[in-house]
């Protein structure tokens, strides 16, 4: 078969393997499981770089690596946002044009990335240490942040949610500079709040 399919990609497949089924959930009116699906495919996304490490990989499995990498954010990062907000009820004509600039803005913001890493890697050895525009990875912190807040404090999802999406997508092909931050302590930090969040719902 082609491909890769070793541990340094397993989480990369992880991470899309979470969104699909998220995808099912919300279409099938588990908002609930499809944001905590959203989470894991985040989580996943945190780790597959630091997994990857671990093994000295030759210029084609990097390259595979960070081609995959981008096509699985682009399906839980860039697509099942905008599916949890049909499933949510945005199913209006209204919304279309917000979902192309969604999925648009992301497609754009991993391409941009992938090409400037190629770039970097190239030309130097040293990690990233800042991310031009906010990492698409981000939605798995923010909208399940957005959620659970609304679930809390009596707000409504479906009316806050087209405006987070919008300015989420906004940032994405921004050229704000955002430091990188440690991979296991975000995601220490996102399965934590995520628990809290769950039971002061």
């Amino acid at each position: 078969m082609i491909g890769i399919y070793d541990y340094t990609v397993i989480l990369t497949y992880g991470n899309a393997v979470f969104s699909i089924i998220g995808m099912y959930y919300a279409l099938h009116q588990n908002i609930l499981a499809g944001i905590i699906c959203l989470i894991f495919s985040g989580i996943c996304d945190m780790f597959d770089g630091f997994v990857a490490s671990f093994k000295k990989r030759s210029k084609s499995e990097v390259c595979y690596g960070i081609q995959i990498d981008s096509l699985a954010d682009l399906i839980s990062f860039g697509v099942f946002p905008t599916v949890l907000a049909y499933a949510a009820g945005l199913t209006q004509g209204i919304y279309l044009p917000l979902f192309v600039f969604y999925i648009l803005a992301a497609l754009i913001r991993l391409a941009y990335f992938n090409v400037t890493e190629m770039e970097r890697r190239d030309s130097q050895n040293k990690k990233r240490e800042y991310y031009e525009g906010l990492p698409v990875t981000s939605s798995a912190a923010l909208i399940p942040l957005l959620f659970f807040l609304c679930g809390r404090f009596q707000f409504s999802f479906p009316f806050l949610y087209p405006f987070a999406l919008l300015i989420i997508g906004t940032l994405f092909i921004s050229k704000v500079k955002i430091k990188k931050l440690e991979p296991r302590k975000l995601a220490a930090g996102l399965f934590i709040g995520t628990i809290i969040a769950i039971f002061m719902r």
